[in-house]
C-alpha cells in the first residue's frame, strides 16, 4: 500500500456513506492495478475496511461490470466477497468488495517475493479454479484465425535480433511453430480469470485469493495455468514444461504474441522490454519441448 491519501473523491465518499451508512475515515491507494479505474482501501469510521473500485471510462466500466458478474454469481473462497454494488443512472458503477490489504501480497513495486510453500499452494488453487463452471454473460475466449508465426516468417529479424535462436533453428522450426496455433484451442466451458499474474494474487490464512476479475471469460481448462507459468518461472517457479508438457501450442502462441508486441512497441521502457525478452525465451523453450523440436540454440532466459 502507498501512503495515506485523503483525496478520496467526494462522489465516492457519498457512495460509501449511502451504501454503508458510515463515513470514510481514511483512504489508501493500493500498490496495484494498471487500468484507469480508481482504487482505494478505505477504513470507515467504525474501523471496518472496504475495497473500493470505481469505473472512470467506458472500458473500465465494461471490465467492472464483468468483475461484479463473476464475484456476485460465484461465491468461492478464492474470490473476495462483494459488499455492495452501486450502479446509478448516468453515473459510472462502483464495486465495494472485501478489503484484503491485510493479506500477504507477493508482488509490489519493489518486486515479487514468494515465501516457502506459496507456489505449490498457488498451483493447487489454479487447478481448483480451472474446475469451476462458467456463467451466463461472460464472453467466450476465441481462437485466433491467423498465427503470428506467419508474420514472424515474413519478418524473421524480429526474433533473430533477440539472440534466442539461430537462423538455422528458426528455418527448421517455423512450420511446426506456425501449425501449433491450430492446436491451441482456448475455447471451453470453464471459468477463466484471464489475467493471472502475481500482482492479482494474495494469500490470507492459507487461502489463495484471486483479485481483478475484469478479464474473466469462458474458456479452456488449462488457459489460466498456461498464462501464469511463464511469469511464475521468472519469479522462481517451475519450468512450465514440467507442469504442462502438452502445452507447446499455447506456449508457441504466447511467444509469437510477445515477439510481435516487442517489435511493434518501440516506446516500451527498457525494463519492460527485458521482461518480455525473458518471457519469450521461456516460452520458446517450452514450445520447442512441447512440440518435439530441438531446444533453441541461443541465449536462455537466465542469460538475459
Amino acid at each position: 500500500m502507498t501512503a495515506a491519501n485523503d483525496n478520496l473523491p467526494a462522489g465516492l465518499r457519498a457512495c460509501l456513506r449511502d451504501a454503508l451508512g458510515l463515513n470514510a475515515a481514511q483512504a489508501i491507494v493500493p500498490d496495484c492495478g494498471l487500468s484507469a479505474a480508481l482504487r482505494f482501501s478505505v477504513q470507515m469510521e467504525d474501523g471496518s475496511k472496504v475495497f473500493v473500485k470505481a469505473a472512470t471510462d467506458d472500458s473500465t466500466e465494461q471490465w467492472l461490470r464483468r468483475e461484479h458478474l463473476v464475484l456476485s454469481a460465484t461465491i468461492k473462497p478464492c474470490m473476495p466477497a462483494v459488499i455492495a454494488w452501486i450502479d446509478r443512472r448516468g453515473k459510472r458503477p462502483v464495486l465495494l468488495s472485501e478489503d484484503l490489504s491485510h493479506a500477504y501480497w507477493p508482488a509490489s513495486h519493489q518486486g515479487v517475493t514468494w515465501c516457502e510453500g506459496d507456489i505449490p499452494l498457488l498451483l493447487s488453487a489454479v487447478e481448483a479454479l480451472s474446475s469451476l463452471d462458467t456463467m451466463p454473460g461472460l464472453p467466450p475466449l476465441e481462437n485466433r484465425n491467423r498465427s503470428l508465426w506467419t508474420w514472424i516468417k515474413a519478418h524473421p529479424k524480429a526474433l533473430l535480433a533477440l539472440g534466442l535462436c539461430s537462423p538455422e533453428w528458426l528455418n527448421h522450426s517455423l512450420n511446426t511453430l506456425t501449425e501449433a496455433k491450430q492446436q491451441a484451442d482456448v475455447t471451453g466451458d470453464r471459468l477463466v480469470h484471464g489475467d493471472l499474474r502475481s500482482d492479482n494474487i494474495c494469500i490470507l490464512d492459507g487461502q489463495v485469493k484471486f483479485v481483478d476479475w475484469s478479464h474473466a471469460a469462458c474458456g479452456a481448462v488449462g488457459y489460466d495455468l498456461a498464462l501464469l507459468l511463464p511469469t511464475l518461472r521468472l519469479e522462481g517457479g517451475p519450468d512450465p514444461y514440467q507442469l504442462l508438457p502438452h502445452g507447446g501450442s499455447f506456449a508457441a502462441t504466447a511467444c509469437a504474441g510477445h515477439i510481435y508486441r516487442l517489435a511493434a512497441d518501440r516506446a516500451m521502457p527498457g525494463w519492460l522490454r527485458n521482461v518480455f525478452l525473458k518471457l519469450i525465451a521461456i516460452e520458446l523453450s517450452w514450445a520447442a519441448a512441447g512440440l518435439g523440436l530441438a531446444p533453441p540454440d541461443g541465449r536462455s532466459w537466465l542469460e538475459i
